[in-house]
């Protein structure tokens, strides 16, 4: 009786109950949503920072591999320096005969003989 008297209707109060309960799944699901919408856009920076990394790298690659550059650090670093038109021989078309060395290794058995 004494609810009755306050206005507690069950029906009114599992009502309100409901729409707070929704209202506060509403405003944890925006919540979430944001949370993760600041998660993907963090990882999207991080993505582009390492796109960027990745040209920069294979750029210095490029430069580090480039002719140019590696005959001038063999020159510096090395003190190598290119071969004069005279030190270099070129191979005729045909093979030449092998020597004494190359004909008795041929002739060598690949196995030792067998212990019986």
């Amino acid at each position: 009786m004494m609810d009755a008297l306050m206005g507690f209707d069950p029906r009114r109060v599992a009502k309100f109950a409901g729409l707070g309960a929704l209202l506060l799944f509403l405003c944890w699901q925006h919540v979430q949503a944001t949370r993760i919408g600041y998660q993907v856009e963090s990882t999207r920076r991080e993505a582009r920072a390492l796109r960027s990394s990745v040209a920069d790298l294979r750029l210095k690659l490029d430069e580090t591999m480039a002719p140019a550059a590696l005959a001038a650090r063999a020159n510096h670093k090395l003190g190598m320096i290119p071969a004069s038109p005279q030190a270099l021989r070129s191979l005729s078309g045909h093979a030449a005969e092998p020597g004494l060395l190359p004909r008795l290794w041929a002739h060598l058995p690949l196995v030792g003989p067998s212990r019986s």
